[in-house]
């Protein structure tokens, strides 16, 4: 499954099913962008609120996940491990599952297996490979999951942006 995202701006951004269905929107308001919320879009145009994170500059975001109906710290739905590009959570299967954050491309792996079942592709303009817009590539077997993929991958994306700005900035 190929989920592809209207703009390089993760926060704020369509995602969009290979036939062109809007599935999700992603939406960070204002100057300085302190909630994302992930709105999942149904086939009847009934649209639901899947996910809420409220980020903070000195302690960990805040996420409200649907599915549980609980906020939570971003820290202990995504674990971080100390010097790691990695952010592990468990999925609804009980299953781990782990972000690898790399400079182009950030991979989903289940533990254990190391089996991936999502990549993020960055735009690509076409200089040496066709053009694309920026897509996550799905495996069949988590789509049972994809609300979880897509909240996750988006605190994951962020935080390790955080991260890099804050380690350029020191």
């Amino acid at each position: 499954m190929r989920l592809s995202f209207s703009s390089n701006e993760y926060l704020n951004t369509v995602i969009r099913d290979e036939d062109g269905r809007q599935l999700y929107s992603i939406s960070s308001p204002g100057f300085l962008r302190c909630k994302t919320t992930i709105t999942k879009h149904g086939p009847q145009g009934d649209d639901d609120v899947i996910g809420i994170i409220t980020w903070h500059l000195f302690r960990d975001a805040k996420i409200w996940l649907k599915a549980t109906g609980v906020e939570v710290e971003g820290n202990s739905l995504l674990k971080l491990k100390w010097f790691s590009s990695s952010r592990t959570f468990t999925g609804p299967d009980g299953k781990e599952y782990s972000w690898n954050l790399e400079t182009t491309n950030c991979r989903l792996k289940e533990k254990g297996s190391g089996v991936e079942v999502a990549k993020y592709h960055q735009r690509n303009f076409g200089i040496m490979s066709p053009s694309h817009a920026p897509y996550l590539e799905i495996s069949p077997s988590v789509s049972h999951m994809l609300d979880y993929i897509v909240i996750t991958f988006v605190y994951a994306e962020k935080s390790s942006a955080d991260a890099e700005s804050a380690a350029a900035g020191a």
